[in-house]
């Protein structure tokens, strides 16, 4: 019977989990309170529509070693947390470009910014070197980087192998200047052969210390085109007489250093307009079928609202006295409305930043007369005067937003490295009659 009854109670606290809400609103007392509860079927819509904005098919499910990820995401958090601020200026509709703030010191994080600039995607990449036949027993001189989930739509700006170098302790090499080589595998003229390609190089004395930066954007280009042309890179050190030096000698960092000193490589990413209103064509229609399947209503009744408005009469119901507050307001404006990532169930495994955010929403009348306040269009104001007239012909004007902004996610894909991507029209930032 004691089973029984933990089953019991496991089954209903899992239930509950599930039944909570994940949008929340204010009701102008300076609280915030949740728009009503999400049925399990419900959350798990609403968490495939927010996949299928972001390009992916289910959420992911990375299971790399968290020692060859480390160093990775901490670069990304870094870059993440020198961009987030600037989610809240109401960039235009169409930007999703990544922007360093002014206030940000992009050489201390060793940012270039004509790359980052021309971005609407970075990804660190991790070293699966050891996985890979032909390159896990040439120990750190090795690396493979997973392009398997880039698509070919998306245009390599730029690609750059990060490794951590430390001031080199033997006496020997100091006042020496090397050459560190960056080489592409090539495959040779039959499946046994490969072959050395240069892809870069840079000169450094024994004393350099930090991260190292090698230029890979060709290969990266390659491999976005043609996958199968993948073979990893390979790196070597050359003393001033052209003598090799394994990269450890040169204090180099490999599997066995710290984590947060792991070698990984970013890839900044462009993508097409054409590409992105595709993708947002191909979503809306995707998430019409799914949420008719669920209740046999179209998408066009919007969900979400259809969602709060069968709840809104129900007795004690939070969301009910926050929509006769919204009414009370009268006018259309823009008003809170949170969007809680974890609550849908996106967890750290996935989504490592944001926990959610402010999305907004419009909401009030558009009676007669509209006010400047009220960024009425031209063809508002005429269906105004003319509603007056022909009440029952013509309706007021609707409020909607009239301005989007954009917000940065920062997640894991099935191959643990990590994106960085804008994403837009995720913000409304004024609203208006139309």
């Amino acid at each position: 019977m004691a089973r029984i009854a933990l089953l019991v109670l496991f089954a209903a606290l899992v239930c509950q989990a599930f039944a909570t809400s994940s949008f929340y609103t204010d009701n102008y007392r300076g609280q915030s309170i949740p728009m009503g509860k999400m049925e399990y079927q419900q959350k798990k819509n609403v968490q495939q529509d927010l996949l299928d904005l972001m390009g992916l098919y289910s959420k992911p499910n990375p299971r790399a070693n968290r020692k060859i990820i480390q160093s990775a995401s901490r670069f990304m958090m870094d870059l993440y947390e020198s961009l987030k601020d600037l989610d809240d200026m109401g960039q235009s509709v169409e930007d999703t470009h990544i922007h360093i703030s002014s206030r940000v010191n992009a050489s201390a994080l060793g940012l270039d910014p004509a790359k980052v600039e021309g971005s609407d995607v970075i990804v660190s990449f991790v070293n699966y070197a050891r996985k890979i036949p032909h390159l896990r027993h040439k120990r750190d001189s090795a690396f493979y980087f997973d392009f398997s989930e880039v698509s070919v739509t998306e245009q390599v700006m730029g690609a750059e192998l990060r490794i951590y170098k430390e001031a080199t302790p033997d006496v020997k090499f100091r006042g020496q200047s090397f050459k560190i080589e960056l080489y592409a595998f090539k495959q040779g003229r039959n499946w046994e052969e490969q072959v050395l390609k240069l892809e870069s190089s840079l000169e450094v004395t024994a004393d350099t210390k930090g991260w190292l930066l090698l230029d890979a954007t060709q290969i990266a280009r390659e491999w976005t085109l043609f996958p199968h042309t993948n073979m990893g890179l390979f790196l070597k050190v050359v003393d001033s007489n052209g003598k090799e030096l394994h990269p450890h000698d040169l204090g180099i960092v490999g599997r066995k250093g710290a984590a947060e000193r792991q070698p990984f490589l970013v890839g900044y990413m462009s993508v097409s307009q054409q590409v992105l209103e595709r993708r947002s064509r191909a979503v809306r229609s995707l998430r019409s079928r799914r949420w008719a399947a669920l209740d046999g209503t179209s998408f066009q009744d919007n969900p979400y609202t259809e969602f709060s408005r069968h709840r809104r009469d129900v007795p004690g119901n939070s969301w009910s006295a926050s929509y006769e507050n919204i009414r009370s307001h009268k006018n259309c404006q823009k008003h809170n409305l949170y969007i809680n990532f974890r609550d849908i169930g996106f967890d750290h495994k996935f989504l490592i930043a944001p926990d959610g955010y402010r999305a907004f929403y419009c909401a009030g009348d558009c009676s007669f007369p509209l006010g400047i306040h009220m960024n009425a269009t031209n063809h508002a104001i005429v269906q105004t005067l003319v509603h007056l007239m022909n009440p029952d012909d013509v309706p007021n004007p609707c409020c909607a937003p009239t301005q989007f902004g954009a917000i940065t996610l920062l997640y894991y894909d099935d191959n643990t490295s990590v994106v960085l991507q804008r994403f837009r029209n995720m913000i409304v930032t004024a609203c208006g009659c139309h």
